[in-house]
């Protein structure tokens, strides 16, 4: 991987990248723990791959740049006596951290690392390809004074080299780390210090940008990619839900909806129509199609619960109150704004 790397920046260190298209304004949020949760429906976007820039000139170690508040951000690749699995490590201002892989392709695959927490991959890694080139996971630091968020991911094969931009202008470089077989990348950043872009690069320039979902105390959720030049999708934000608290935010990064003030953000791409989504012990919540006015659901006794279908941006949602007991054998049925029923669906016990 390191005669790799050297050769690109010997052949290429006269490429400058253009910037990445972005915007440094993110729309505030809520905290994102984990962009795969349980009972998520999340659609599949198509990305059209094209290579337009050439690669930049990547140095190791990374160069850093000072972040706001004196905290400096850096992110360091192996070296020839580091251990075994290791992918990244760094300094988040005075606070070191570092993340490692092991049994990457089994089922007892887990991340670990230094003031981090656990995070088991459940026997499967996120799919990576050249539409979704790094499948994005996070964990939290848990000590230290400069309190540290560290995004990981499986790498695509196509990909050289990926640029974090975070919103205070430092800008990170990440080399896929080979373990197992499988290639990963990691960095960390300031609790608070929202990230602009990621911009991954093949062998012949700009693959593909990422613009995260940034809460301001939770994980950026990496959900769409975006072509070089791709103009960027309208965002929204808005309230749904009848009886609860639910608040969904529409962008380049997809769909990131928050339900029942947890904290929670559980992002998807697409929405499916009319249809179940997810659920927590006491909320159910769902999207619904445009000809779509209202969805009753009815339990297994045979009560019912009107849920409103609320627009937020070209998109539609419903949520309603509805505890774990109850969603047992619970129906939905979608009405239109006269009152006929468009369509009808099971809600699987959350």
């Amino acid at each position: 991987m390191s005669d790799l790397h050297e050769n690109l920046s010997t052949a290429l260190a006269a490429v400058e990248p253009r910037p990445a298209p972005v915007e440094a304004t993110m729309l505030a949020g809520r905290k994102i723990r984990n962009r795969r949760r349980a009972g998520l429906l999340a659609g599949a976007v198509a990305v059209v791959v094209a290579a337009v820039v050439g690669v930049p000139a990547f140095t190791r170690p990374v160069s850093l740049q000072p972040t706001t508040n004196d905290t400096r951000v850096t992110v360091n690749p192996p070296g020839p006596h580091s251990p075994a699995g290791l992918i990244a490590s760094g300094l988040v201002g005075a606070t070191p951290w570092s993340l490692s892989v092991t049994a990457a392709t089994s089922k007892n695959c887990a991340f670990t690392g230094t003031d981090l927490g656990y995070f088991s991959c459940n026997g499967v890694l996120g799919q990576v390809s050249a539409a979704d080139p790094i499948s994005f996971e996070g964990m939290s630091g848990e000590g230290g004074a400069d309190q540290a968020f560290v995004s990981f991911g499986q790498v695509w094969q196509g990909v050289v080299a990926a640029r974090v931009e975070l919103s205070d202008g430092a800008t990170l470089t990440l080399h896929p780390v080979e373990v197992d077989g499988m290639r990963f990348v990691a960095f960390a950043t300031r609790v608070g210090l929202p990230i602009d872009s990621v911009t991954v690069y093949s062998r012949s320039g700009e693959l593909a940008v990422a613009i995260p979902f940034n809460p301001p105390d939770g994980f950026p959720s990496f959900e769409a990619w975006l072509r070089p030049g791709q103009a960027q999708p309208p965002r929204f934000s808005g309230a749904f839900g009848s009886g609860v608290a639910a608040r969904a935010y529409v962008g380049p990064w997809g769909i990131c909806l928050e339900v029942d003030n947890t904290g929670d953000c559980s992002p998807v791409i697409d929405t499916p129509g009319t249809a179940w989504m997810g659920a927590s012990g006491s909320v159910v919540f769902g999207s619904a199609a445009e000809s779509v006015s209202y969805l009753t659901i009815t339990r297994r006794d045979g009560s019912t619960l009107r849920a409103a279908a609320i627009a937020v941006g070209p998109h539609k949602f419903w949520a309603v109150p509805l505890s774990q007991a109850e969603q047992s054998g619970a129906r939905w049925t979608a009405y239109d704004a006269a009152g006929k029923a468009v369509g009808s669906g099971s809600i699987p016990l959350g």
